[in-house]
Parts: C-alpha cells; structure tokens; sequence
C-alpha cells in the first residue's frame, strides 16, 4: 500500500510517500510562500518522481494541527478532497503526536514545542512515541515547571518554539537538548508513518470526519468574544 503523508502546520511544510514503512520519497520546504502555492506542486513532482498514480494511494495521512490556521485549513483541505474523490481512508495526526514520533529513539523524554507566540507554545510530552500528557497551550513556564517536578528525567526540545524560546529553556532547566535547527523541524514522513500504523490497528475515519486540531480561537474568534 501507498501512503501519502501531508503536513502544512508550520511554515515548514510538504509531503511524504511510504511504501508500507517504506520511505519512497519526500518533499519539504522551510520557505514563506504559501502552502496554498506550493502543496499541489510538491504531490505533483513527489509522485511523478516516484512513478506512482494518485489511484494507487491507498491511505493518506494528514497532520491536523495545531499550528498555522490558514495551513492547517490548506493542508487538510487538500487531504479530504483527494481522500474523497480516491475512495480512500484518512488518518488525522496532530503536530505534536508526529514531533514525538519522529524523535521516539531518544532516550528520555521529548517536548515538541509549537510557537504559539506571547511566550506561549502548544506542547505534549513524549517517551518512546508515546504521550505522557495531554496535548495542551500553555505559557513557556508551566511547561518548564513540569519538566522541573521530574529531576531525574532528561528533556529533548523539538519545533519551531523550542528553537525560538532556546534562551530561556536553558536558563529554566538544567537537563535540556536541542535538536539542530535544521534537525528540529516535522519531517512528513514521520506523520505519514505514525498515520500508517494507526490505519493497522483500525483508526481510520474518511472525510468527512478528518477536523483540524485549532487548540485555540482563531484571532477572529477572539476579537469577537472580546466585543
């Protein structure tokens, strides 16, 4: 089975092609176009690259946030109506369950860390791909205050706001790593291959169903209720 990954959460963004586990091919770009000017292009060269038809995806797998409202609506978008007009299963894997997957090898524990800007980040906790919290938004201290009540665990911080909030982490925690910058960003592959073995054990839903993960009011939302 083909398996087409799709993420456009953060400005890094693009998508990956599994074969089973397989990894055939990936794209992904860390530019500021729009995910709207360069999604279709990279399935478009992903797949011809690879020889593979669109008929022969038999799942996709899409990251559904939180991040990036106007990506995340692009992205998902896209990933329900090829699922649509396919035929074919969807699987929904958020920013943060992807992140933790593809850094499962550490030995400790890792927290993505997305920006979510005004010192705060969405966050969850992770030990081999597993979570340990619920996904959650919280100021930059809360999530330093959890990590600090385990003193004896190590710390891998990953995302866009562990790159960005890098200062005061290692001011805040002693047993904290980085990952490199170039290193630190969500791989498609990897929520294509989380996605793909959700699909085996029966947690597929089709198009309808796939939601994105907001975690917050739009800004919209906000002023509204601020009215």
């Amino acid at each position: 089975m083909y398996i087409l990954g799709i993420d456009t959460s953060t400005m890094t963004g693009g998508a990956a092609l599994l074969r089973g586990e397989e990894l055939v091919g990936e794209s992904i770009l860390n530019i500021r176009t729009t995910h709207s000017e360069r999604l279709i292009p990279a399935l478009d060269e992903l797949l011809g690259h690879a020889r593979v038809k669109l008929q022969e995806i038999g799942l996709i797998s899409a990251v559904t946030g939180p991040g990036s409202f106007t990506g995340l609506r692009i992205g998902l978008a896209t990933a329900k109506g090829l699922g649509y007009a396919l035929g074919i299963p969807l699987v929904g894997v958020t920013t943060l369950e992807a992140f933790g997957w593809q850094f499962k090898i550490f030995p400790g524990i890792v927290v993505p860390l997305i920006d979510a800007r005004r010192r705060s980040a969405f966050w969850q906790a992770f030990q081999d791909g597993e979570a340990l919290t619920e996904p959650g938004h919280a100021d930059l201290d809360q999530v330093l205050a959890w990590c600090a009540a385990r003193p004896d665990a190590h710390f891998l911080f990953v995302g866009d706001g562990a790159v960005n909030y890098r200062q005061e982490i290692e001011a805040g925690l002693n047993a904290a790593s980085f990952a490199p910058a170039a290193l630190s960003l969500l791989r498609p592959s990897a929520a294509a291959h989380r996605g793909y073995l959700r699909f085996l054990n029966g947690e597929a839903s089709d198009a309808f169903a796939l939601n994105p993960t907001y975690m917050r009011l739009t800004e919209a939302e906000r002023k509204w209720q601020d009215r």
